[in-house]
């Protein structure tokens, strides 16, 4: 009876950790076995052979601990591979103990050789821990696992996909004693695969990531999301409460009458539209997000938690009687929306919709007005909750407005003169912003001290382009302006050019103009695109050039500054271009500029226009003129 009782316990414990490693105990195999390299995959200078990341939390009773595995198998194909993949970094800080630590090479002939101690090395006054592979060679395998004790992690991401391919990536949670819920959830080719107590996740064959110009590369990687609750059933109801609940003053009716009287908010004679836009505009203006303990102080003391913004937006409101909505969505270049799971780390983007105006407040944005969407999650989905009543609510799923370029503006206005020694070049410059850029260079303008000042100019006006200012001015630089597109956030800049903008050819000279307008991307090197285009938002550049052709020289074969790209969609619209024209009025040659991106997103299908339109706005900040001597 005992040995059958025996064998029965045996096959309970082998049955649940088959279907999941064990982790407390882990240990590599002694002769490994790995996937055969796919051919599409061998002109990388490694591939990833194994990627395992397996928790076991431990929380109950008296247990409050967790062990963690970290298993890595990199084989390298080529020198290059040998340099960048050689050397392996831990961080031991915050990390309880370590059980188990160990790493090896696999030479090509199956050899193993398994690293000493000593040479895992513990750098002085640093929390890291490395492995150096020494006398690594092209087609060697190095491989490291680590066992650590460690504190309960309730909530975290692991993100698989890497510069290089990835062939097995594992992902495994153990749950923690039925005390809560652990929910997981994989992306992008993370596939669940989990039974029972174990929550795994694996991929197979991914392919390295890209790093590509206006991409949701972070969106579109495998990754695995774990959080864990005591509601065992947690949907886009229970992010609500939990949101709202976040929101709930603490019992400061008399603070926020005293604000709505002061300001005249619950004036109802007064359009809404004015009203949400003092108070927007007073808060962002007067109260400085830092440490705060006491909400009831806020307006005493100036100083506001990030925590306490919501509450105090919802209290004003609340107060006023004002119908809201709050909306949840996501930084869509970090992560997509999932209708169907809810992952309360990756809804970053809050905010408060207000039906009557049909705009937004953004709380927790103290650089965005009252008004439009946050850039990162303009046409984006989102989920939007309506408050029944004290006890119930709903919820729907809708995309957040988009905006119109037209009110996204850079519009720029330069005049260039070359010294009478035909040496030195001379640039006035007026730039000025609407719109999102406007909106982020006014808070900027709150934190850049007096002796950086000169050097932000600098970028944002010539990107790139060397020049020594000489003078500059900026206007409207007030958060108030936000509301005033007569009052663009502008730049007034004098500079002397330092690089090379002319060059002596013979008795002519050769000069290149577009470099006034900063450094300017180019798309040449990319052949196949990987993602789609995503923009944070619709935009257009306007610029005009006035250049004093020098007295003795005249202008011709105006053809190299002239332009004209275009992207069109499925109705023939021209949703973005680049064009260019340039005449010659007495001794000025005057060029203009249009430039727009009318989209946020774009399918790769339209990727070739859109490199075109890319490229043509490169052209013409290397193109060049002649200046013949008369």
């Amino acid at each position: 009876m005992k040995n059958i009782f025996l064998f029965l316990s045996l096959f309970l414990f082998q049955n649940v950790f088959c279907q999941g490693e064990e982790v407390k105990n882990y240990k590599w195999d002694v002769t490994p076995k790995f996937q055969e390299i796919p051919t599409e995959f061998q002109n990388y200078p490694a591939v990833v052979l194994k990627d395992y990341r397996l928790y076991d939390n431990r929380v109950g009773g008296y247990t409050y601990k967790a062990f963690v595995v970290k298993h890595s198998a990199i084989k390298i194909l080529t020198e290059d591979g040998i340099n960048n993949y050689n050397k392996v970094t831990i961080n031991k800080k915050y990390v309880r103990d370590y059980r188990d630590l160990k790493a090896r090479v696999i030479k090509s002939n199956g050899k193993i050789e398994e690293l000493p101690k000593e040479r895992i090395i513990e750098k002085d006054n640093s929390d890291e821990r490395q492995f150096v592979f020494e006398g690594v060679e092209k087609g060697d395998i190095i491989e490291y696992y680590y066992v650590i004790k460690d504190f309960p992690e309730f909530n975290g991401a692991e993100y698989f996909q890497r510069d290089i391919p990835v062939l097995d990536a594992k992902f495994q949670l153990n749950n923690i004693n039925n005390i809560a819920t652990t929910y997981v959830f994989g992306y992008n080719g993370m596939v669940d695969v989990g039974k029972g107590n174990f929550n795994i996740y694996t991929g197979t064959n991914l392919p390295a990531y890209k790093k590509e110009r206006n991409a949701a590369i972070i969106a579109n990687i495998a990754k695995v999301f774990y959080y864990v609750d005591t509601n065992s059933n947690y949907d886009y109801k229970s992010f609500y409460w939990s949101l709202n609940s976040y929101a709930d003053g603490t019992n400061a009716k008399s603070m926020v009458k005293n604000f709505v009287s002061e300001l005249k908010l619950d004036d109802t004679t007064i359009p809404l539209d004015e009203r949400l836009t003092k108070m927007d505009t007073y808060l962002k203006e007067n109260i400085e997000i830092d440490a705060q303990y006491n909400y009831k102080k806020v307006f005493e003391t100036k100083k506001i938690s990030p925590r306490m913004v919501l509450f105090l937006y919802k209290d004003v409101l609340d107060y006023l009687n004002i119908p809201y909505q709050f909306m949840a969505s996501t930084d869509k270049f970090d992560n997509k929306f999932d209708e169907r799971n809810v992952i309360p780390a990756t809804l970053s983007e809050i905010l408060i919709y207000i039906p009557e105006t049909k705009k937004y407040l953004s709380p927790f944005y103290y650089w965005m007005p009252y008004g439009p969407p946050n850039s990162v999650c303009i046409n984006n989905n989102a989920v939007v909750f309506h408050k029944v009543d004290k006890k119930e609510v709903r919820y729907a799923f809708e995309k957040i407005k988009g905006v119109s370029m037209n009110d996204n503006v850079n519009n720029t206005q330069s005049e260039i003169f070359v010294d009478d020694d035909m040496e030195n070049i001379t640039v006035k410059k007026k730039s000025t912003y609407t719109g999102y850029n406007s909106y982020y260079y006014r808070s900027a303008m709150k934190f850049i001290p007096e002796d950086k000042l000169k050097e932000f100019v600098k970028e944002i006006n010539y990107d790139e382009v060397d020049v020594d200012i000489k003078n500059f001015t900026i206007e409207n630089k007030e958060y108030k302006y936000n509301y005033d597109t007569q009052k663009p956030f502008t730049f007034n800049t004098e500079v002397h050019v330092k690089e090379t903008w002319l060059e002596n050819a013979g008795k002519n000279y050769v000069i290149t103009l577009g470099k006034v307008l900063g450094k300017q991307t180019n798309l040449y090197q990319e052949t196949e695109r990987t993602y789609a285009i995503d923009l944070s938002f619709p935009k257009k550049y306007e610029h005009t050039i006035n250049f004093t052709i020098p007295k003795g020289y005249t202008v011709s074969k105006l053809d190299n500054l002239l332009f004209n790209k275009e992207i069109k969609d499925a109705d023939n619209n021209v949703i973005g271009k680049f064009a260019s024209s340039a005449k010659v009025e007495g001794n000025i040659l005057k060029i203009s500029v249009e430039e727009f991106y009318d989209f946020t997103h774009l399918e790769k299908d339209k990727y070739n226009e859109y490199r075109d339109v890319t490229n043509a706005a490169y052209d013409f900040y290397k193109s060049s003129l002649v200046l013949t001597k008369v």
